[in-house]
Protein backbone atom coordinates (compact mmCIF):
# COMPACT_ATOMS: atom_id res chain seq x y z
CA UNK A 1 0.00 0.00 0.00
CA UNK A 2 1.44 3.19 -0.64
CA UNK A 3 1.90 5.73 1.96
CA UNK A 4 -0.17 9.33 1.71
CA UNK A 5 2.01 12.08 2.24
CA UNK A 6 1.60 16.03 3.04
CA UNK A 7 4.22 18.29 1.76
CA UNK A 8 5.25 21.21 3.83
CA UNK A 9 6.99 24.27 2.58
CA UNK A 10 9.31 26.36 5.05
CA UNK A 11 9.52 29.81 3.63
CA UNK A 12 11.30 33.13 5.06
CA UNK A 13 8.87 35.62 5.63
CA UNK A 14 11.11 38.66 5.21
CA UNK A 15 11.87 36.94 1.52
CA UNK A 16 9.02 35.34 0.19
CA UNK A 17 11.02 32.48 -0.45
CA UNK A 18 10.41 28.67 0.19
CA UNK A 19 13.86 27.74 2.14
CA UNK A 20 12.97 24.26 2.22
CA UNK A 21 10.49 21.42 2.01
CA UNK A 22 8.98 18.39 4.38
CA UNK A 23 7.19 15.94 3.15
CA UNK A 24 5.33 14.07 6.17
CA UNK A 25 3.18 10.73 6.58
CA UNK A 26 -0.66 11.73 7.09
CA UNK A 27 -1.77 9.48 9.25
CA UNK A 28 -0.16 11.08 12.20
CA UNK A 29 -0.86 12.64 15.35
CA UNK A 30 -1.56 16.44 15.26
CA UNK A 31 1.58 16.27 18.35
CA UNK A 32 3.82 14.74 16.63
CA UNK A 33 3.45 16.76 13.42
CA UNK A 34 4.08 19.67 15.06
CA UNK A 35 6.77 18.73 17.08
CA UNK A 36 8.21 17.58 13.26
CA UNK A 37 7.26 21.50 12.11
CA UNK A 38 8.69 22.81 15.27
CA UNK A 39 11.84 20.87 14.84
CA UNK A 40 12.52 21.61 11.38
CA UNK A 41 11.80 25.00 11.92
CA UNK A 42 14.38 25.56 14.51
CA UNK A 43 17.49 23.57 12.29
CA UNK A 44 16.93 25.84 9.46
CA UNK A 45 16.67 28.79 11.75
CA UNK A 46 19.76 27.66 12.84
CA UNK A 47 21.32 26.73 9.50
CA UNK A 48 20.78 29.97 7.38
CA UNK A 49 21.05 32.46 10.10
CA UNK A 50 17.44 33.29 11.09
CA UNK A 51 15.33 34.18 13.84
CA UNK A 52 13.47 31.56 14.02
CA UNK A 53 10.00 33.68 13.81
CA UNK A 54 10.87 34.79 10.30
CA UNK A 55 10.30 31.41 8.87
CA UNK A 56 6.28 29.59 8.54
CA UNK A 57 5.29 26.79 7.13
CA UNK A 58 2.32 26.21 4.90
CA UNK A 59 1.13 22.89 3.23
CA UNK A 60 2.57 22.90 -0.13
CA UNK A 61 -0.18 24.82 -3.12
CA UNK A 62 -2.04 26.21 0.08
CA UNK A 63 -0.73 29.76 -1.10
CA UNK A 64 -1.53 31.86 2.41
CA UNK A 65 0.86 34.71 1.27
Amino acid sequence: MEQQLNHYEFINSQTGNVICHLSVQTDITDRELSKKLQKRRAELASSNKLYVELIYWQLEGHVIR
